[in-house]
């Protein structure tokens, strides 16, 4: 399970219509068939995907003017979803894309107010609407899709294997610092916050200060404490792991220790439940209350 709480790029609500708040004056704002409020920005009148072919879009989701993911900036590549015109539930990506044609753009609404707020995605907690910008970048069909597919695999494949090395070394230092930890044999490289997470700086870089909101880019490897099981890492997707700092994107202990790091630093974390996944935990892979580690290089930010 990834560490972070992911924006879904498919929104699947069923919601009714929304009022829009900062996204458009009301005259702009159109519905479609399923009752998803949009405001259209580029309408070229092209050709619009079709039941079975593949549409490739860019998107990112906004709290107002403030931009908390993008595929752009976290993929680096387009998202894609297969039309249909027999979907079991109304989508609003769906609904939209069905509408554009190549470079067409537009914002869907998401009224919040009937989401309460424990289920509201971070950064939304006290938001009205949530704003998802979409271009469409190309209409693919099924067996074109299939054939960008394979490329992008064996692509990415490539870059899994160029870092299997790097993993392999960093599973070995995490096993042996997880083995420190437990026998008090740290030392004084051992450092604690006073929210109780505590941390190891393995190597020193010299570049620029992880700040909030910078967008930071980072490989990471993570075990739970108590038997050191691997429960996920970056290194097995062949790429690093991007996000924006200190808006809530992440656990509270990456938010809290990617900021104590310049680029170029390696570091352990130690983070307690509560600055993890609690008393509910993470899926299948994270069990209640566990404190989990990390090992964390910081190769950018922007």
């Amino acid at each position: 399970m990834r560490i972070y709480i992911v924006f879904a790029l498919f929104v699947a609500l069923s919601l009714a219509a929304c009022q829009p708040d900062g996204g458009g004056s009301s005259s702009d704002v159109q519905t479609t068939e399923n009752g998803f409020e949009y405001i259209m920005h580029v309408d070229e009148e092209g050709e619009q995907p079709q039941a079975g072919e593949y549409a490739y879009f860019h998107a990112q989701i906004r709290n107002g003017d403030s931009v908390l993911m993008s595929t752009r900036q976290q993929q680096g590549r387009p998202a894609f979803m297969e039309i249909s015109n027999m979907e079991q539930r109304p989508n609003p990506v769906s609904d939209v894309l069905k509408l554009l044609s190549a470079e067409d753009s537009a914002t869907i609404i998401i009224d919040l107010d009937t989401i309460p707020q424990e289920q509201r995605q971070p950064g939304f907690k006290d938001a009205d609407n949530m704003y998802y910008d979409i271009v469409l970048t190309d209409i693919l069909s099924k067996q074109e899709h299939q054939a960008k597919m394979a490329e992008m695999q064996a692509e990415q494949q490539a870059k899994v294997q160029e870092l299997a090395g790097d993993k392999d070394a960093v599973a070995q230092l995490v096993s042996a610092t997880l083995e420190q930890y437990k026998n008090d044999a740290l030392g004084d490289e051992l450092q604690e916050t006073a929210s109780g997470l505590k941390y190891v700086i393995h190597e020193q870089g010299d570049g620029a200060q992880a700040e909030p909101g910078n967008e930071v880019f980072v490989h990471y490897y993570g075990v739970l404490a108590e038997d050191g099981t691997m429960f996920d890492n970056s290194y097995k997707r062949g790429e690093p792991f991007s996000f924006q700092l200190g808006q809530g994107m992440v656990i509270p202990g990456w938010d809290e220790g990617v900021a104590l790091l310049q680029v170029g630093d390696e570091a352990t974390f130690f983070v307690p439940s509560e600055l993890g996944y609690g008393q509910r935990g993470g899926g299948r892979t994270i069990p209640p209350n566990a404190e989990l580690v990390f090992h964390v290089k910081l190769l950018d930010v922007q």
